[in-house]
């Protein structure tokens, strides 16, 4: 697979996992590895996407296996994510996301964890 597909699909990948607040241990998990290094390869761009893999991620994201292989994917500001990304809602070039709090640390670390990812992607123009 060339080398510039695989780099893209890689980044796609990340996106939609960080956009919903997985992790690679869950998305491996999802998918059936042994442990998240198999996934973590994908986002790497180090190893080829399978078909499988790619069906089910389609299905966990609720997107068309396109989404996940294109050069150009639609991952942004304006697509309406209110339904089906855990709460994250765009508005403006605006991201809103909802967070759950419990009072527990460990749920407060987990979602700090991941606006901080979020925010980083915005930053780098990337969502």
């Amino acid at each position: 697979m060339d080398t510039a597909l695989k780099s893209n699909i890689a980044e796609n990948l990340r996106k939609h996992r960080v956009l919903r607040g997985y992790t690679q241990e869950y998305i491996a998990e999802y998918l059936g590895k042994k442990d998240y290094t198999a996934y973590s390869r994908y986002e790497q761009g180090r190893s080829n996407l399978k078909m499988e893999d790619a069906i089910k991620l389609a299905e966990l994201y609720e997107v068309d296996v396109q989404e996940l292989i294109s050069v150009a994917p639609s991952v942004n500001h304006s697509y309406d994510f209110s339904k089906k990304t855990n709460g994250h809602t765009y508005n403006n070039g605006q991201i809103s996301v909802l967070v759950d709090l419990d009072g527990s640390s460990s749920n407060l670390e987990s979602s700090i964890s991941r606006l901080k990812k979020i925010n980083e992607l915005i930053a780098r123009q990337e969502l």
